[in-house]
């Protein structure tokens, strides 16, 4: 360099000669820094083919010069070894496979451990550290497996196990998060993702519980839970339903009820609405009306929101729990029952007595009775509770048979009849009897 044709040094490279340096090369001699100018100097003037550090060794003083002077520029900014580092890398064929660091910069690593000491080496070591944290920041992930640090042994004395790839990609799936993947060529999968995103992974994860359990937390049943999260009401991965979800449905259903809405009239339990009037089928409807304030709502403040702790008026309920079925389709006994707000033992008195037809059919995996929904239809359509004409009427429960014989009112069944718990009338074709 005494040789070389220059009027002064650069800015970088009295700096880099200067004995208070910067940039992380403080503990480094004067050599060792000229050194590393040298080679990152090379690698930016002739690349990584056909051993750059060897074409600079051939060439005269003044080329010497410019490769320092470079490297000691790039020494002072880590961002242009970045840019550095963009440019050297070989262009992948694959696409869609996260690549290591050795086939990006092919014979870089075996090139550092043959020309550099293990002081300079460190120094490139955390430079391609921080260059594969900025690529990952980017959104072009880079793997690098750093073999010389001893991890295993390092997590062993921590008392920590490395979480598999099987069970990483089932988080992954229950959660519904991507990371970049390498695939081997023996196939295997290896994940880019660190402790803290694994530590978040598991985290999200503990949300997602059994439908069983996401039932018992609201108070649903378990085929509720599927039906609502089949429609969205309530996010799910496979079998498994997201507790925020959860949470989130009964905070709006809450926030639904106004603070001065009237109390209800007929005040139920939503879960008891639920099992008694609301079918499985329409639960998603039943529930977006919930949320949108449509029924009169009461919530003990004090107590977690479950379905046992909201109370609904069962008037409205009813009202608004109706949705039209298909005329060819089967419901079970129990569901009739709920159809026309009476209790099992009154329906099933009803089909013994052959007023309401039933047939075997399949509900669900069994053979059971069933009830064509047709002629459950026409069954309401011909008969009647008589309490509920005689209420139309302004008539008390107790006045009801004999106001109905006055007025010849046919009485098809009820305690004075055949035994039954209610009395049952048809339909009068001629409104003038009441």
């Amino acid at each position: 360099m005494a040789n070389a044709p220059i009027a002064t040094f650069s800015t970088e490279l009295q700096h880099l000669l200067s004995e208070q340096s910067g940039s992380g090369i403080g503990t480094l001699s004067v050599g060792e820094r000229w050194y590393l100018a040298r080679f990152l100097g090379a690698l930016s003037a002739f690349g990584l083919q056909d051993r750059p550090l060897k074409k600079v060794s051939r060439r005269s003083e003044s080329v010497e010069q410019l490769v320092v002077t470079a490297g000691a520029s790039l020494i002072a900014d880590r961002s242009m070894c970045f840019e550095l580092l963009d440019r050297l890398r070989v262009p992948q064929t694959c696409a869609g496979n996260v690549p290591l660091l050795s086939e990006l910069f092919p014979g870089l690593l075996t090139r550092m451990q043959k020309q550099l000491n293990e002081i300079v080496r460190r120094w490139i070591l955390d430079l391609l550290g921080a260059y594969v944290e900025y690529c990952s920041r980017r959104g072009s992930a880079v793997l690098w497996e750093r073999k010389g640090l001893n991890v295993r042994a390092h997590n062993e004395s921590l008392g920590l196990h490395k979480t598999r790839s099987p069970a990483i990609a089932s988080m992954l799936a229950r959660v519904g998060v991507t990371v970049p993947i390498r695939h081997t060529r023996t196939g295997r999968q290896k994940f880019l993702i660190d402790e803290a995103d694994l530590d978040g992974l598991r985290s999200a994860q503990r949300q997602f519980v059994p439908a069983k359990t996401a039932a018992r937390y609201a108070g649903l049943s378990t085929r509720r839970i599927h039906e609502l999260a089949k429609s969205g009401v309530l996010a799910s991965t496979g079998a498994r339903i997201d507790m925020k979800s959860v949470n989130r449905l009964l905070g709006v259903i809450v926030a639904a009820c106004g603070q001065d809405a009237p109390a209800p009239e007929e005040p139920i339990s939503l879960a008891h609405a639920l099992r008694l009037y609301v079918r499985v089928e329409a639960s998603t409807t039943f529930f977006n009306r919930l949320a949108s304030g449509a029924l009169r709502l009461a919530v003990d403040s004090s107590k977690r929101p479950t379905t046992q702790t909201i109370i609904v008026d069962r008037g409205e309920v009813i009202a608004v729990a109706h949705v039209p079925v298909e005329s060819d389709s089967h419901i079970s006994i129990a569901e009739a029952a709920r159809r026309l707000c009476v209790k099992q033992e009154v329906m099933y008195h009803l089909i013994n007595i052959g007023l309401i037809e039933t047939r075997t059919g399949k509900l669900g995996r069994r053979a059971a009775r069933v009830v064509e929904v047709n002629k459950l239809n026409k069954f309401a359509e011909q008969f009647l509770p008589l309490i509920t004409l005689a209420r139309a009427s302004g008539i008390s429960a107790r006045e009801a048979p004999k106001w109905a014989k006055q007025r010849g009112i046919e009485i098809v069944t009820g305690p004075s009849v055949d035994g039954g718990r209610q009395y049952w009338v048809r339909r009068p074709r001629n409104r003038n009897v009441l």
